[in-house]
């Protein structure tokens, strides 16, 4: 996903990537801002750089799911409180 498609895919991402994702904090959130280079340092901050690749392979599956170019990705079931 190009910094065109990042900052407009942003305020629907927000929310899930911290859910799933919980390393990432409000402050992080705002400092991306809909920034894609700045998304990257974050997550390499956050996760290392095996991890980074995770959550922008995440990030971009969810892209393609929202706007019809990949089928393939389903957000996994939330796990219940008694699991």
């Amino acid at each position: 996903m190009n910094q065109e498609q990042f900052g407009q895919f942003w305020l629907q991402l927000k929310k899930p990537l911290k859910t799933t994702w919980g390393k990432i904090t409000e402050e992080d959130l705002v400092e991306i801002a809909g920034d894609v280079a700045k998304f990257g340092s974050v997550l390499q901050k956050r996760y290392g750089e095996v991890q980074k690749e995770e959550v922008s392979t995440w990030a971009n599956r969810r892209y393609s799911t929202w706007t019809g170019n990949y089928i393939g990705y389903k957000d996994p079931e939330p796990k219940s409180a008694s699991s």
